[in-house]
């Protein structure tokens, strides 16, 4: 029988997509990649230095005689380009892993002559899903796949195309699967969570007072969601988690600038003004000891200083608790890389250790806060010491 090993890199949605394959390939797996001869790479192709990884993770496994496969958002990206950078590695679609027989796919891939290469089909995953979970306690659930917006440097769009969310009945049955399995948290996730239901006449409140009547002791953590589809169920959602202590306290809104002549550059669809009026009102709503985090792209091409200086402003104005700071880079296929001057490399690492000195100051403030504290957490896993999560997400050693 052929030895299988999965690999997974990237974001949650990415998590829980490799637990469902792993099931499906149960009987075949190994436990490391030494030990397999076909090995499938389940990669992120978001940023230049993740897709590095990833090929460079391919190359050296081909190198050392595995047959490889390549899926999941770096097979989409490009798969021509990915086919010349990886030679000798098949890349194929999510949805084929899913619907083939493992037996029968795995066998043609070790027969094939040339590499396979089989992309470009939608996922439709189907629930509730057999999976093997990475932590017992840990439920991730995809709610929707792809999004709304367009922005200029992101390639999701490419790769997951329009909004499709998934049924709400099917979502419910799996969180229940999952809640007998002994699972105690809920990871509500999406490429913008806050979209979900707008191409089947629901919404994300609908969906979170349906897991809700589940009277198991578990927690729901809501994923990353687009300020712009935030803002319109912006006022049932907050009034449901003020409430609800079941839901933690943590929104994850991305900014991505402090100035609104970048943001149109994104093409992204608000203003400063309308994201500063919205993260103000998740602090009203939730209150001074929750969690918001957001993301900042620094060095866009034709950033000035003032723009740079405007974001340092912005942070220092809304002291987010949680920065996600990354470096610009051009991905193929994004209309940004089009978009010049570029920032030169030394100007953007000096912007980039500015960013960071700022966030880490902010972060240390607000985590300040907590000091003497005693909070309910709760525990999920060990990491040398034990780690939980308390009512606002924050996690406890």
């Amino acid at each position: 029988m052929s030895r299988v090993a999965i690999f997974v890199s990237g974001c949650s949605m990415n998590q829980a997509l490799g637990e469902i394959i792993k099931s499906l390939y149960r009987d075949m797996l190994v436990d490391s990649i030494q030990e397999a001869d076909v090995i499938i790479l389940n990669l992120c192709a978001v940023k230049k230095p993740t897709e590095d990884r990833g090929i460079s993770l391919a190359r050296k496994l081909i190198r050392s005689q595995k047959k490889v496969i390549i899926t999941g958002c770096l097979a989409e990206s490009d798969p021509i380009r990915i086919s010349k950078l990886v030679r000798g590695a098949h890349l194929i679609s999510l949805q084929h892993l899913l619907e083939l027989p493992p037996e029968e796919f795995i066998c043609r891939i070790k027969e094939a002559e040339k590499p396979i290469i089989s992309t470009g089909l939608r996922l439709n995953i189907c629930y509730p899903s057999k999976r093997i979970l990475r932590n017992p306690l840990v439920g991730i659930v995809p709610i929707a796949f792809g999004c709304t917006n367009y922005c200029t440097y992101c390639l999701d769009k490419r790769i997951w195309g329009s909004i499709k969310s998934i049924p709400p009945h099917m979502l419910i049955d799996e969180v229940r699967n999952l809640l007998r399995k002994g699972v105690r948290e809920i990871r509500i996730t999406a490429h913008d969570v806050a979209a979900y239901g707008i191409d089947i006449g629901t919404n994300l409140v609908e969906l979170l007072e349906n897991i809700l009547k589940f009277e198991d002791e578990f927690m729901i953590r809501i994923g990353m969601a687009s300020p712009n589809t935030f803002s319109q169920i912006a006022d049932d959602l907050l009034s449901l988690m003020k409430d609800e202590e079941r839901i933690y306290k943590f929104i994850h809104i991305p900014v991505q600038s402090g100035s609104d002549r970048i943001l149109r550059l994104m093409n992204r669809p608000y203003t400063i003004e309308e994201y500063v009026e919205l993260f103000m009102k998740i602090r009203k709503f939730l209150g001074s000891e929750s969690t918001i985090a957001t993301d900042v792209i620094v060095a866009f091409p034709t950033e000035s200083e003032d723009d740079h200086k405007a974001t340092i402003r912005l942070l220092e104005e809304l002291k987010p608790d949680i920065t996600n700071l990354s470096r610009y880079g051009d991905r193929p296929g994004c209309m940004s890389s089009k978009i010049k001057p570029k920032i030169h490399s030394a100007v953007a690492k000096r912007r980039s250790i500015e960013l960071f000195q700022v966030i880490r100051r902010i972060s240390m403030e607000q985590n300040k806060k907590f000091i003497g504290r005693t909070l309910r957490v709760l525990f999920l896993e060990r990491r040398g010491a034990f780690l939980g999560r308390a009512f606002n997400n924050r996690i406890v050693y």
